[in-house]
């Protein structure tokens, strides 16, 4: 079963840029750091933003681990790079989002499988990780690239601004 530190090692080099550990960007979620976009959280006190960096990691990393992997039970995937790629992706474009991206990408390889269908509800029970767990697991990672490079296209190509963000956004949905 997949284990959560890979995951967040494997996020935090997309999110965090390695010659300015911690460092504070902002873009269209606010002021982000570690992955943890402001606009999304809040409540988080100042100090997250304008503290040490190892002490905002080690708040980032306790709510990645809470609100993105156990959200989508992720330790019950069988296969550590495709809990790799769900946490990377529900961490950059929310959990809702990557549980659809998740279940439309298990019901496009349905017909290699004749297994049911499953709701398009974004949310990551027994049914929908069972099917992930039956699938060929670099099969299922090359769909979740191409369904995440595709999310990003969508949104560069509606919202001009964000346009900017298209080549670095595609290199994590290719990786």
């Amino acid at each position: 079963m997949a284990e959560f530190e890979p995951a967040f090692q494997r996020t935090l080099l997309f999110e965090d840029d390695p010659r300015h550990p911690g460092k504070v960007t902002e873009d269209a979620g606010g002021r982000t750091r570690f992955g943890i976009a402001q606009k999304f959280h809040p409540d988080l006190p100042d100090t997250f933003f304008t503290g040490p960096a190892a002490d905002a990691l080690a708040v980032a990393e306790r709510m990645e681990q809470q609100e993105y992997w156990d959200r989508m039970r992720l330790a019950a995937i069988a296969d550590q790079d495709v809990a790799n790629k769900l946490f990377d992706m529900a961490v950059n474009m929310g959990v809702h989002q990557a549980g659809i991206y998740a279940q439309r990408a298990v019901n496009a390889m349905l017909p290699q499988t004749g297994a049911e269908r499953l709701a398009e509800d974004g949310v990551l029970g027994e049914k929908t990780v069972a099917a992930i767990n039956t699938l060929n697991p670099a099969a299922y990672y090359q769909m979740l690239r191409d369904f995440s490079a595709s999310h990003y296209r969508h949104i560069a190509a509606v919202s001009p601004t964000q346009a900017v963000n298209l080549q670095g956004w595609l290199k994590r949905a290719l990786a």
